[in-house]
C-alpha cells in the first residue's frame, strides 16, 4: 500500500510498460479501471478514472494527450519521441487547465543521476581538455533513438554551457535502459553511468507521479516534471 487514498487508474498502452504499471498500481492499493490500446482510445468509451498513465508510442502521443484533455482526465505520460511538439502541447495544457505530468524517464534513480551529472558537468566545464559525450542503450523494441532521457541529459548539459555534445544510441535485446555520460581526455576518461535492472523503477515512478498529481492543487498552467515531484 502507498499510504495514499486508492485511485482509479486508467492505463493507456498495452505493452510491457503498461503491464508493469498495472502491477505496481495494484500493489500500491489502486484500482486499474481500464487498459486502453488504439482501438479502445478510438472507441471513446472511457471509465470513471482519477488519473491516466500513458506509455504508448510517439505517433499516438498527441492523440492521447488531446483525448485526456477532452475527457478532463489528469494525465501522467512517459511516452517519448514527440518533444518537437512540446510548446504546442504545453500551450494546450495551459489553455485547458489540464493536470499533466510528463517525463522521458520516471525512475527516481535516473532523476538522481541527472542531478549528479549536472554537478560533475559544472566542474568539468573548467577543464576543456575533456570532451563530453552521451551514449544510451535500450531494448530493440524502443522506437525512438536517441532516447528521450538521453536528449534530456543533453539539454541539462547545454543549460550549463556545454556545446557540441555528441549523443549516440544502441539497441540490444533485453536491455531495459542504460545511459552513460563520458568526459574523454588524452590520458584518462571520467564516466557516469545509470543502468536500469528492470522496468520496476519506471513503473513505480509513474504511479508515484499519479499519486502526486491527484493531490496537486495547481495551478495547471504548464506540464509538470520530475523536478516538481522530487525536487
Amino acid at each position: 500500500m502507498s499510504g495514499n487514498p486508492p485511485l482509479k487508474v486508467l492505463i493507456i498502452g498495452q505493452g510491457r510498460m503498461g503491464k508493469a504499471v498495472e502491477a505496481v498500481a495494484s500493489r500500491r492499493g489502486h484500482t486499474v479501471v481500464g487498459s486502453f490500446g488504439r482501438k479502445e482510445l478510438k472507441a471513446g468509451n472511457w471509465p470513471d478514472a482519477d488519473v491516466a498513465v500513458d506509455f504508448t508510442v510517439p505517433e499516438s502521443a498527441l492523440a492521447v494527450f488531446a483525448a485526456c484533455r477532452e475527457k478532463a482526465v489528469p494525465l501522467v505520460s512517459g511516452t517519448t519521441g514527440w518533444s518537437d511538439h512540446l510548446e504546442a502541447v504545453e500551450a494546450s495544457v495551459r489553455a485547458a487547465g489540464h493536470p499533466m505530468v510528463w517525463s522521458p524517464n520516471f525512475s527516481l534513480g535516473v532523476h538522481l543521476y541527472r542531478k549528479a551529472v549536472k554537478e560533475v558537468a559544472a566542474i568539468m566545464q573548467q577543464h576543456a581538455e575533456f570532451v563530453p559525450s552521451i551514449h544510451e542503450v535500450h531494448h530493440t523494441g524502443k522506437l525512438d533513438a536517441p532516447s528521450g532521457t538521453a536528449k534530456a541529459i543533453g539539454q541539462d548539459l547545454q543549460s550549463l554551457g556545454v556545446t557540441g555534445c555528441a549523443i549516440s544510441a544502441q539497441r540490444l535485446a533485453g536491455v531495459p535502459g542504460t545511459h552513460e555520460v563520458r568526459w574523454a581526455g588524452a590520458i584518462d576518461n571520467i564516466t557516469l553511468t545509470h543502468s536500469a535492472l528492470n522496468r520496476e523503477g519506471f513503473a513505480l515512478g509513474s504511479v508515484m507521479a499519479a499519486e502526486w498529481l491527484h493531490h496537486c492543487p495547481g495551478p495547471f498552467d504548464r506540464i509538470f516534471g520530475m523536478q516538481d515531484i522530487w525536487g
